[in-house]
């Protein structure tokens, strides 16, 4: 059999690499694989998958990636997510005092690191078989074409128009009465869903405002995490304002009784939308990108890895992401303009620093000289070797006036890293103010906790750190059933979160798999929890006197985190796990709930009242920045 390529060359099948992705058809891949001494090579985990279940042989794409290599990238990911800070390109980036490019940095992370993967890897391929004629998607053609020529296009690969971002989906629970709905839904839909409560809200709540009192902003906050807060906000006379964009701030009774009971000002796009000019709007943002079109030279010299321009080949994708998010980023700046004129804010509260509505919120509020106050929301690994990482997840308040950490650890931590100790404040977690003096039981089930490899990681999109996760959980569930225990799994609420439901199911169809709702709940009634790698319901388990096991999964290098070095944790492995189970269950680990009550106490300050001491922080505290 002899092919032929791009341009008219015949490929002889004993030298042919098929360099698949999984945006191919298996048919056409298992066609060209009848030619004995072909190669394939799969470029992401998906498509390793898809060929190890048809039993195809396979190169797997760790194997042209080093450790030392995947660091490089991530870090220089990092540094070139930083490019619309850079002159003059800030100037141009402008739009009503936000900077438009800081708005796509954290998405544009996830799109880099998985186009520097591709791109160094094939660089490395390249390098190994110099000889050999390639077969790829016109995807991978773009990249391959710089490292060489001889290539061929499959025929039945699709050319993906649609960003990563926008193909995630968010598990979501509607509760009506005894009736609970469990759906899996896009953007678009969220959005709908959004919309729909929002005309909801509007009408039948009322505005409750003391004007001679103060004005707090809180922005993309979960009203049932939050509960306790929203509760204590009821008993007070300050302004707190809402505004949520990423996610409803009502979706069922419970969530609607508190925003109601709360008395707090609920701000949303059918409230802010006045007079919004879309043409002026659109007109500046293409005058914007055409100013940018003329930067190539800029470009050029700033998009390079290894002494590598990649620019040429990445601008189509980068300006797709621009022209995608410009024009709706824009139509958010003028949205929270106009909430911002709307009240006389003393202080805005954000919880990261890098999503886009709160990059919109800390620089607008950053113009209007409003404090901004960071809230920690989630454990953190705090470490030297996790400084860059926490950076541009934006957990560190870097551009924040005040910190607001929730205990000891974290506070000395920032307090090492070089913050001013002033402007860090221990207020405790509000999420958790409801776990103290609560009842739990010594329950019948094990719970496990996923938290598996993310896309936005250089080293969780290798094939290792999937299929180990997904062996951990499968080892997990044989070894718990085993044991004639119940087993129930908590996936993360992340979107791209692998859900194991049909592989638990084969080993045991008993086994619940549960994406959806507050995991505090599950907590209270196991009789232990294993989390995998390191995660925020640790700090759950412990508050609710509940034996932890983690079980390493990844290894990012960001060092043990003080929850791991303060014997609060069992760290098991998968060769030992159940014995560390059955030491558990026999009672020998009585000091595991004691060291858990120290660790947690040290994590947390003001115990189940954290959010009495915000509010009360907020109100009595001369904020300046």
């Amino acid at each position: 059999m002899t092919m032929t390529g791009k341009n008219g060359i015949n490929i002889k099948p004993e030298k042919l690499i098929v360099l698949f992705d999984s945006s191919a058809s298996l048919d056409e891949i298992k066609s060209i694989f009848k030619s004995k001494r072909s190669v394939i090579i799969s470029l992401n985990h998906p498509s390793f998958e898809i060929l190890k279940k048809n039993n195809i042989p396979q190169i797997s794409p760790d194997e042209f990636l080093t450790q030392d290599e995947m660091e490089i990238i991530q870090k220089s990911v990092y540094e070139l997510s930083d490019w619309y800070s850079k002159k003059p390109l800030n100037d141009i980036l402008m739009y009503n005092d936000v900077n438009l490019g800081s708005l796509v940095q954290a998405e544009l992370i996830n799109v880099l690191v998985n186009f520097l993967k591709n791109f160094y890897m094939l660089y490395k391929i390249t390098l190994k078989y110099p000889d050999y004629e390639f077969v790829c998607s016109k995807n991978i053609s773009i990249i391959l074409e710089k490292f060489s020529k001889k290539f061929n296009l499959l025929n039945t690969a699709k050319t993906s128009e649609t960003l990563p971002l926008d193909l995630l989906n968010t598990n979501f629970e509607l509760k009506f009465k005894n009736l609970s709905l469990k759906l899996k839904i896009d953007s678009s839909k969220l959005h709908s869903l959004q919309s729909l409560s929002e005309n909801f809200s509007n009408l039948l709540l009322k505005s409750h405002i003391n004007k001679n009192s103060k004005y707090f902003l809180f922005s993309e906050i979960n009203t049932k995490k939050f509960s306790n807060l929203f509760q204590e906000m009821a008993s007070l006379t300050d302004n707190y304002v809402i505004y949520n964009r990423r996610y409803p701030s009502i979706w069922d009774k419970e969530s609607f009784q508190l925003i109601k009971k709360s008395k707090i000002l609920l701000e949303n796009e059918k409230t802010l939308n006045q007079n919004l000019d879309t043409s002026q709007r659109e007109s500046l943002i293409k005058n914007i990108l055409k100013k940018l079109a003329n930067q190539n030279e800029i470009f050029e010299k700033f998009f390079i890895i290894n002494n590598m321009p990649f620019w040429l080949i990445f601008k189509e994708i980068f300006y797709k992401l621009l022209k995608k998010r410009f024009f709706d980023y824009s139509y958010e700046i003028d949205l929270c303009n106009n909430l911002l004129k709307k009240y006389p804010f003393n202080a805005i509260l954000l919880q990261n620093e890098i999503g886009p509505n709160e990059q919109i919120l800390l620089q607008l509020g950053k113009s209007k000289n409003i404090p901004i106050l960071l809230l920690q929301h989630g454990l953190i690994f705090d470490t030297n070797e996790a400084f860059i990482m926490n950076r541009y997840q934006g957990v560190l308040g870097r551009n924040s006036d005040y910190q607001l950490v929730w205990g000891d650890v974290d506070y000395q931590y920032r307090k090492k890293l070089g913050f001013n100790p002033e402007k860090i404040i221990k207020i405790g977690s509000p999420t958790h103010d409801l776990l103290f003096n609560n009842e739990n039981s010594r329950g019948n089930y094990i719970l496990l906790a996923t938290s598996g490899p993310t896309t936005e990681d250089i080293l969780d999109l290798s094939v290792k750190s999937n299929t180990k996760n997904i062996e951990t959980i499968m080892k997990i569930s044989k070894i718990v059933t085993s044991l004639n225990h119940k087993l129930l799994i908590k996936i993360h609420p992340s979107p791209d979160e692998f859900d194991p439901t049909e592989l638990v199911r084969s080993i045991n169809p008993d086994i619940q798999v549960i994406k959806t709702g507050n995991i505090s709940n599950l907590i209270k009634n196991c009789s232990m929890m294993i989390v995998i790698d390191f995660s925020s319901v640790i700090l759950d388990g412990h508050l609710l006197q509940k034996p932890v096991i983690s079980i390493p999964v990844k290894n990012n290098n960001y060092g043990v985190p003080t929850a791991f070095n303060n014997n609060s944790c069992l760290i098991a492995n998968l060769e030992n796990l159940e014995q560390t189970i059955l030491r558990i269950i026999k009672n020998e680990n009585l000091d595991i709930i004691k060291n858990g009550t120290t660790s947690a106490q040290r994590y947390l300050s003001n115990p189940g009242k954290a959010s009495k001491k915000l509010l009360s922080f907020l109100s009595t505290n001369q904020i300046t920045d």
